[in-house]
C-alpha cells in the first residue's frame, strides 16, 4: 500500500501543481473581495503560486497553474467566460510567460523580486491593450498608463517579496515539490 512517502515524482508533481492551484484559487478569490480602482487591477497575489512552481516545478507548470487557478477562481466567482475572465487569463498568461522569460535567463539582475515585477507589468500591459482595443477604445484611457504602471510596480514588489519569503522558507525547511 502506497504512503505518502511512496509517492513518485510524476504523482508529486502533480499533487503540488494542485496545491498551487488551489492556494492561487483561494487567493485569486480572496483579491476580488478587496476593493481596488478598477475591476480590471488586482495586487496579483495570486502570482505568488505562479513563481513557486515556476521557481520548483518549471515554466510548464507554472503555466498550468496560472491558468487553472484563473479558469477554477472565475467558475467560483461567477465570472467564467466574462470580459473579467478573459482579461485575467491574458493577464495571467503574459505574465507567466514574461516572468518564465527572465527567470530563464538566470538570477543576473533580477531576484524574485525583479521577476514578479516584470510579471506584474505585463499583466498591466496586456489587461490595458485588452481593455483599450474591446471595450474603451478612447485615447485618454490610455493617459491612465502611468498610474496603472505604478500601481504594477507596488504589487509586483510586495508579490515578490511573498514569493521570496516562502521560497526561502521551502528551501531551508528542505520541502521538495517534486
Amino acid at each position: 500500500m502506497n504512503t505518502a512517502t511512496d509517492i513518485s515524482s510524476p504523482e508529486k508533481k502533480l499533487v503540488s501543481m494542485a496545491l498551487l492551484v488551489a492556494l492561487g484559487v483561494i487567493l485569486h478569490r480572496v483579491e476580488a473581495l478587496l476593493p481596488l480602482p478598477t475591476p480590471w487591477i488586482k495586487l496579483g497575489l495570486a502570482n505568488i503560486m505562479t513563481l513557486l512552481a515556476l521557481v520548483f516545478l518549471g515554466f510548464k507548470a507554472a503555466m498550468i497553474v496560472t491558468v487553472m487557478r484563473v479558469f477554477l477562481g472565475s467558475i467560483i466567482g461567477g465570472t467564467f467566460l466574462g470580459p473579467t475572465f478573459f482579461l485575467s487569463l491574458a493577464g495571467g498568461i503574459a505574465a507567466a510567460g514574461f516572468m518564465a522569460f527572465v527567470y530563464r535567463r538566470g538570477t543576473g539582475p533580477f531576484s524574485l523580486i525583479g521577476v514578479s515585477v516584470i510579471g506584474a507589468y505585463a499583466h498591466i500591459m496586456s489587461v490595458l491593450l485588452c481593455v483599450y482595443y474591446l471595450f474603451i477604445p478612447q485615447k485618454a484611457f490610455l493617459s491612465l498608463l502611468p498610474v496603472f504602471l505604478c500601481l504594477a510596480l507596488i504589487s509586483g514588489v510586495l508579490t515578490g517579496i511573498a514569493a521570496n519569503i516562502l521560497t526561502s522558507r521551502l528551501i531551508r525547511k528542505q520541502v521538495s515539490l517534486v
